[in-house]
């Protein structure tokens, strides 16, 4: 009896001292994890990196004058301004640490993981949000910095995310930066905005902006279409009319055959003006489907939604659809008539309309 209580002190405290030393390498290998990603924070031009980041303010609450001035001083330190950036947007290193920390947990006991500390909780719209912003605003001095902006396609942040495929689709025309890229540095970035506007989560921008990135895609339509299609159905106005847009700029047929069209149209009535002012102008690109958006401009033109969609109704009508010009001429005469944004609007079109119709008469 006394021989198998002594054998099992030794078992007991070697069962402790295990115990112990999982205790202490546990602490150990997350001491090295937390140095491992800890930011460095060199100085920059007499400060620290992470003080001239927190320093940016976010572009739209600065005036224009102002958001210009930031911009500048940031392109006038050139390449190494821009490394501070690239830094600054990746600073946040918590969801690794956060990976590494859910990862042990799934096999350590409690008492082990409190010796670990806990991750940061997420955020959204911090300073890389901001930083984002600023690359956006810096344009073209800004574009060596697009690995990190790609990277950042992947953050946690959702407003980062959104504003991070700003970068490559602005200034949403055909100077956007997507159009500039090498074409196999573009195509790494298609499955990164396909899954964006596929995301679930509450942040449609992330989804509208990922639509306007989709319409540089031409030559991707096997794999843009889809996507596309489905958006058609988004919960937000904004990322429908996107998804319209781009559907119709990349397969017209596609997006005549899935009424992409009547989708617009139906935007055209939001109260929201800025967003339904959208519309009107977006409806101009719809030539496939010219039968029909002249109508629902006409119907805009003639609604009580606002003036402002009503204005943009008439610059539509009057720059893209000269082959319905009959059409559109006597309905510019009624709307003429008014004494609001739309009739001013309306009677310059009309003199513009019918100048050009005597023209080719003669």
């Amino acid at each position: 009896m006394n021989q198998g209580m002594t054998d099992a002190k030794p078992a007991h405290k070697r069962r402790w001292r295990l115990i112990a030393g999982v205790g202490f390498g546990v602490v150990l290998v997350g001491g090295l994890a937390l140095v491992a990603l800890a930011p460095r924070d060199p100085l920059f031009h007499g400060k620290r990196e992470s003080e001239w980041i927190t320093n940016i303010v976010y572009g739209i609450s600065l005036s224009e004058d102002r958001n210009k001035e930031q911009a500048q001083r940031w392109r006038d330190f050139g390449p190494e301004g821009l490394q501070v950036l690239e830094r600054g947007l990746a600073a946040n290193r918590a969801p690794k640490y956060r990976s590494f920390y859910e990862g042990l947990g799934k096999f350590l006991p409690n008492g082990c993981m409190r010796l670990l500390p806990t991750p940061p909780p997420k955020t959204v719209g911090g300073t890389r949000h901001i930083v984002a912003d600023l690359l956006c605003r810096m344009g073209k001095d800004a574009y060596p910095a697009w690995p990190a902006v790609a990277r950042a396609l992947s953050d946690e942040d959702p407003w980062v995310r959104a504003r991070a495929i700003t970068f490559f689709t602005y200034p949403e025309n055909e100077k956007a930066f997507l159009n500039q890229m090498p074409a196999k540095e573009k195509k790494k970035l298609l499955p990164q905005f396909i899954r964006a506007v596929e995301d679930v989560g509450w942040c449609w921008n992330v989804r509208n902006n990922a639509a306007l990135a989709l319409k540089y895609y031409p030559d991707e339509a096997a794999l843009v279409v889809p996507p596309l299609l489905k958006a058609l159905k988004d919960p937000s106005p904004y990322a429908r009319l996107s998804a319209a847009a781009a559907l119709n700029r990349v397969d017209p047929a596609a997006a005549s055959k899935a009424g992409a069209v009547a989708v617009v149209a139906q935007i055209l009535q939001n109260p929201d003006y800025n967003l339904s002012g959208q519309a009107a102008y977006a409806l101009r690109q719809f030539q496939h489907d010219a039968d029909l958006a002249v109508t629902a401009l006409i119907e805009a033109l003639h609604g009580t939604n606002s003036s402002v969609v009503g204005a943009s109704a008439v610059w539509s009508l009057e720059h893209a659809f000269p082959r319905h010009a009959d059409r559109i001429i006597p309905e510019l005469r009624k709307a003429a008539e008014r004494n609001d944004n739309a009739g001013g609007y309306a009677k310059g079109a009309l003199k513009s309309l019918e100048s050009k119709a005597a023209k080719t008469e003669r």
